[in-house]
């Protein structure tokens, strides 16, 4: 029995490798930018099967964020629901845990990550509960789980007469998903001015500034002097 499944009693609930599906790390990765420069916070939805843990979905619950932490009513989480941990964003360089997030992986599940800027999959970092690093594997899973239809219906989401459909925060007729985060375009401009380098010729008046992915061409005449300076 691996380290992970030890907190569990029932066979059926036993894992030795945690598997994250893709979808669900672009999602993070996605309304952590839309987020920033606020913490974004959810739980892990998933399955165990053949004594791996898949997490294919995210749970999202209402709940306050800031620049320095994010809070979620835990109180709101429907009873028939069950989450295997947490993931959120760091508006900053760091993916290691806080005091805070460390009381928060012991709470909410065995397995839990953390982003920080610049979001991206190399910025992913994950824990166990007691906060010592874990490993997973990233793939595609969504085929793996057949659900139907009448999992995910309920009567009382029927519309009575009379009644209308009203975006939800995550909803894609939301204002969250079409407002553009000037805070965060802000800041990866400042990263891509960074990372450029300024070349000054004197076959140009104005400097040349060359970003990352950029080629430069530079043509020598017959004495080996600078003829012309291109930008690809």
């Amino acid at each position: 029995m691996s380290f992970l499944s030890r907190i569990f009693s029932s066979d059926e609930e036993e894992y030795e490798e945690v598997c994250v599906d893709e979808e669900v790390l672009n999602a993070v990765i996605y309304f952590a930018k839309k987020s920033y420069p606020n913490e974004f916070l959810a739980f892990f939805d998933g399955e165990i099967k053949d004594k791996k843990l898949y997490l294919t979905s995210l749970i999202f619950i209402p709940g306050e964020t800031g620049t320095t932490g994010a809070v979620l009513r835990t109180d709101l989480f429907p009873p028939t629901i069950k989450y295997w941990g947490s993931v959120h964003s760091h508006p900053g360089p760091s993916a290691q845990p806080s005091g805070a997030d460390l009381k928060t992986f012991s709470k909410y599940g065995v397995f839990h990550m953390i982003v920080c800027l610049p979001y991206s999959y190399e910025t992913f970092k994950a824990y166990d509960k007691y906060g010592n690093p874990c490993k997973y594997t990233v793939g595609d899973y969504s085929d793996m789980f057949d659900y139907e239809e009448d999992d995910f219906f309920d009567e009382s989401d029927v519309l009575k007469e009379g009644e209308v459909i009203k975006p939800g925060f995550f909803d894609e007729d939301a204002n969250f998903d079409d407002t553009p985060n000037t805070a965060y375009e802000e800041y990866e401009m400042r990263q891509r001015q960074q990372d450029a380098i300024k070349i000054i010729s004197n076959t140009s008046q104005e400097p040349i500034i060359l970003s990352k992915g950029s080629v430069l061409k530079i043509e020598l005449d017959e004495n080996g002097n600078i003829k012309k300076i291109h930008r690809k």
